[in-house]
């Protein structure tokens, strides 16, 4: 039962706090996946149990994706110390809110449609096939972004701050000072998903 309860306060911890993250200054409320990869599309519908574990549910093929092309995107993006560890295997000393430069070369995001969303969960019935633990808390992604290359940056008081994985970074040379000089980019030969939006989902598409 301690086991149980540690468990459930970590997981309320982490939602709390990601939820308390500062607003992002590109792709406002996405957040990062645990890694990058080519499942997790839009329709994809996920849940987390009550010891706060994530499974897929399923792909909900139905709801179709639509695609756009939002060529290079550059700005500031906030992550928890426990998503860049994820992501990519840096880890910090005291510090849980770190504001990154991130920038994402000819970014593909994909959606799909609210009107699209409600009429394969609800109008068919879908829902009910999806969502049958009571003691689960149910998503679906609505947007991800895919790139096949992707740079994070970091200022130096951050960088002062890893204390595993900074030999992965490089020292961005300029004549200029930057407030992001650090950098570890990632290149893949496909585009892979890196961030995604969700929306929470239940048996009633408006309750509480």
């Amino acid at each position: 039962m301690a086991k149980l309860f540690t468990l459930l306060l970590i997981f309320f911890s982490i939602s709390l706090f990601a939820q308390s993250l500062p607003p992002n200054a590109i792709l406002k409320d996405f957040r990062p996946f645990d890694t990058p990869r080519t499942n997790g599309r839009p329709g994809e519908v996920y849940r987390i149990d009550k010891n706060g574990r994530r499974f897929i549910v399923e792909d909900v093929r139905a709801i179709k994706a639509k695609t756009s092309e939002e060529g290079n995107l550059v700005g500031r993006m906030y992550f928890t110390s426990n998503e860049l560890l994820t992501l990519l295997n840096l880890e910090f000393d005291r510090i849980k809110i770190i504001p990154v430069e991130v920038s994402i070369d000819q970014a593909l995001r994909e959606y799909n449609e609210q009107s699209m969303v409600d009429k394969v969960l609800y109008e068919n019935g879908k829902i009910r096939d999806l969502v049958v633990d009571e003691n689960s808390k149910y998503f679906i992604i609505r947007e991800t972004i895919s790139t096949k290359k992707i740079t994070f940056r970091f200022s130096p008081d951050i960088f002062n701050k890893i204390k595993k994985g900074a030999l992965a970074l490089r020292e961005r040379k300029s004549q200029k000072e930057l407030d992001f000089p650090y950098e570890v980019e990632k290149k893949f030969k496909k585009p892979k998903r890196i961030f995604y939006l969700d929306q929470r989902i239940k048996i009633e598409p408006y309750e509480n």
